[in-house]
């Protein structure tokens, strides 16, 4: 096997990072998404007229994000505005100028409209043979074959069944639409829908003056699900030294050469499992069933039906037969008291107040073996930690993000426009809804963690209360705790080499009728106005500080190990 190196000649600006510290906000966030590369593209070149060696990395930077994504709208015009490639891999060039001038589906058209909404139905139902059909009338669409492509292409592919994209893939006439992006297409699919063994074959055959920054980064991370971490770890550090400014790639590959150890099991005594479900009685048992399967040790679980008219007092009785009354407690309310109440409650027992860490979970995760040792051993490098979360992915493959870490946009708290809610506490939310192609996996501070699982350090909870009443019965109270935690000095910690995979969306995305919006905006307005804007201006600037500081640490770390210039 090769070294999945790439012939672009890529100029990565040696000591850019103080210059992108003191002058672009934002930078230390992250860049998973697409709509983030555009933003740091569009930034780089506004900086590029005082700091010339920016346009270098936007240039790198259009590179990275076209061959990464290069169906989404924006990435293709990036390789032009910079003119990456456009003299060393001319036919790069000729397939963003292509791709660029696509003419994208319109939701005012009439006719268009008519098939977003139809497509859109057809993949929330089990009839392939209709999304079939539907696919191919929108695949011969000799104008918009590729934009349909691309507007269709990431539900296909969370749609669980790797036929459907196969077949859209087959059903387009490549050869006379755009030939080279065909293999690339193939090998996304292979990325995510195929074993890794079967999928790096795929991703070796791309042509690397095409595609060699993604083939790379496609194949490190293939080795890496196939235990050859030895091998990722070599191409992700030739790779790295190409782009050395993505956020993303710079935490990974340093968790890569300092991994979070596992804790011991005999600490996991220091945790106290806490559940608490209202009329979830199957997903309840399936969680139930998960938690005895994990590496818990010593730690006690302690359960609250909140009020449950299914069989979920039938489903905690099996439990407590299974795990035995010394090992767990329940706790039955005879109404529903909602989420913030029932966490509360289950803080003031006796057993779990004598606790240093609560390890909330939700009542629909399914949980990997080490999960409870991996959080523990992530609080052990950090005691200050207000909380410890992970990555909540989907539970069905391809296995969708819903969360990472949570970070606050820096800068002051956003006037509020006229006739709109203020939005006051604005929250970077770099994943959701995309694949989890292993950008994430990584360990760093941050303002807030998912509630799906995390740990809760209950000194901070001595410092700051628990769960806010005023949410209830559900949404943005872990986010408000995790606030009130980092203003306190206690702010979170995310261990993202730890997935949990989540069976129902949060309550927020999970919205649909007007009164369930209307409750989620009523809450998001509690929130937007219980702080101050010295309070978000102080958090504001911790998290950034903080951010910036790991991340000047890490890439520090990484420039002395493979021996890049300063």
């Amino acid at each position: 096997m090769d070294r999945f190196d790439f012939p672009h000649t890529l100029a990565p600006c040696p000591g850019i990072l103080p210059v992108f510290e003191e002058r672009f906000n934002g930078w230390q966030l992250g860049m998973g998404l697409p709509g983030t590369l555009t933003a740091v593209r569009r930034g780089l070149l506004t900086l590029a007229k005082a700091t010339p060696e920016c346009r270098n990395v936007a240039t790198s930077a259009a590179l990275w994000a076209f061959q990464a994504h290069p169906l989404a709208p924006d990435t293709a015009f990036g390789v032009m505005e910079t003119g990456a490639a456009k003299s060393s891999v001319p036919s790069l060039h000729r397939i963003a100028a292509k791709l660029a001038k696509l003419d994208r589906p319109d939701p005012v058209h009439k006719e268009d409209a008519r098939a977003m909404t139809s497509l859109h139905d057809l993949l929330r139902q089990e009839n392939p043979a209709l999304i079939l059909l539907q696919l191919k009338q929108l695949l011969e669409d000799g104008t918009k074959i590729l934009a349909w492509l691309d507007y269709c292409w990431q539900d296909l592919l969370f749609y669980g069944k790797p036929a459907i994209p196969r077949a859209a893939l087959d059903t387009i006439p490549w050869e006379t639409t755009l030939p080279e992006l065909g293999p690339r297409m193939e090998a996304d699919w292979a990325f995510h829908c195929l074993p890794p063994e079967d999928a790096l074959p795929y991703v070796e055959r791309l042509d690397p003056n095409l595609w060699g920054l993604w083939r790379a980064y496609a194949a490190g991370e293939l080795l890496l699900r196939m235990g050859r971490t030895g091998q990722a770890k070599g191409v992700f550090a030739n790779l790295w030294k190409a782009i050395p400014w993505h956020v993303n790639l710079t935490l990974k590959l340093h968790s890569l050469f300092q991994p979070v150890s596992l804790a011991d099991e005999t600490h996991a005594e220091d945790a106290a499992v806490l559940l608490y479900s209202w009329n979830k009685a199957d997903l309840l048992e399936r969680t139930l069933d998960s938690l005895a399967q994990s590496r818990i040790g010593g730690a006690r679980i302690y359960a609250l039906d909140n009020g449950s008219t299914d069989r979920t007092p039938e489903v905690l009785d099996q439990a407590l037969e299974r795990f035995g009354g010394e090992r767990l407690h329940v706790e039955t309310l005879p109404v529903n008291v909602g989420a913030p109440a029932a966490r509360n409650w289950l803080l003031a027992l006796p057993g779990v107040r004598e606790s240093k860490w609560a390890a909330f979970l939700d009542d629909d995760v399914i949980l990997p073996e080490d999960w409870l040792l991996h959080l523990l051993g992530a609080a052990a490098t950090r005691e200050d930690a207000g909380a410890v979360g992970c990555r909540i992915t989907a539970a069905a493959p391809p296995y969708g993000l819903q969360s990472a870490d949570y970070n606050l946009i820096p800068g002051p708290p956003p006037a509020t426009e006229p006739g709109h809610l203020p939005n006051r506490v604005p929250v970077f939310d770099n994943c959701a809804g995309t694949t989890d192609d292993g950008m994430f996996t990584y360990t760093r501070t941050c303002l807030s963690v998912s509630g799906c699982c995390h740990l809760v350090n209950l000194r901070a909870v001595e410092k700051v209360g628990g769960f806010d009443l005023r949410y209830t019965p559900s949404q943005f109270d872990d986010l408000d705790r995790d606030l009130r935690s980092a203003l306190a000095g206690m702010p979170a910690l995310y261990a993202g080499g730890l997935a949990v995979r989540h069976i129902q969306h949060s309550s927020l995305a999970k919205s649909q009728t007007t009164k369930q919006i209307g409750h989620v905006m009523g809450n998001k307005f509690k929130l937007d106005t219980k702080y101050s804007d010295e309070e978000l201006i102080r958090l504001g600037e911790q998290n950034k500080r903080l951010l910036w500081q790991d991340l000047r640490e890490k890439h520090g770390f990484l420039v002395d190990r493979l021996g890049l210039g300063a």
